[in-house]
């Protein structure tokens, strides 16, 4: 049976792919933010669908990647499984759609990735903490920052869905981006000190 040390020492292997997928989010939210509105939310809108098709499709399949890698020493592996899972269905979904409904339907799909993310990276904080990872309470603050936006989006009119795709959905994936990325340098920190 692997001690706790093996087991950490194990998952923290391919604490890279938490970078990717977390400079990855980065990039969508500073492009989201670029993006320019009121005048032309709805070129906006077609650009930010094909742009959370190709984040959806690369992101599910980093965490799919870490999750397998993962599997034999991480605890929580298949919730990785399943958030990769999520996004490449997500991306092949919206990928599938005709343009107008996928625009459409990126409201709804946006809303509950954020919402998924978010709780998945709630217990990720908790198992920072379990582990005894000092700081672990930055990676809670920065996913309930991205939960409280999430149910903001979810249950809010689609008229203001539209407005929250273009306005504050680059803040919830900067959020989740930042949780990534401060979760890799984390893990990065244990396997540096247990070598």
């Amino acid at each position: 049976m692997k001690t706790l040390i093996e087991e950490v020492q194990h998952s923290v292997k391919h604490w890279w792919l938490s970078l990717l997928v977390g400079v990855l989010a980065i990039i969508v939210g500073i492009v989201c933010i670029a993006m320019p509105f009121p005048m032309q939310a709805l070129a906006t809108l077609g650009a930010l669908t094909v742009l959370f098709i190709v984040s959806f499709l690369v992101s599910g399949l980093f965490e799919l990647i870490f999750a397998i890698v993962n599997r034999n020493s991480l605890s929580g592996w298949g919730w990785l499984l399943m958030s990769g899972l999520v996004d490449l269905i997500l991306g092949i979904m919206l990928l599938s759609c005709p343009a107008p409904v996928a625009t459409v339907s990126l409201i709804y799909f946006v809303g509950f990735w954020i919402l998924f993310h978010s709780l998945w990276a709630i217990g990720s904080a908790f198992e920072l903490r379990s582990w005894g990872i000092p700081g672990w309470g930055w990676s809670l603050t920065f996913a309930l920052l991205s939960l409280i936006f999430a149910i903001i989006f979810v249950f809010s009119s689609p008229l203001f869905g539209g407005a929250f795709i273009v306005t504050l959905v680059p803040l919830s994936v900067l959020a989740y981006g930042v949780f990534r990325i401060y979760l890799a340098f984390r893990l990065r920190a244990i396997k540096k000190e247990f070598e």
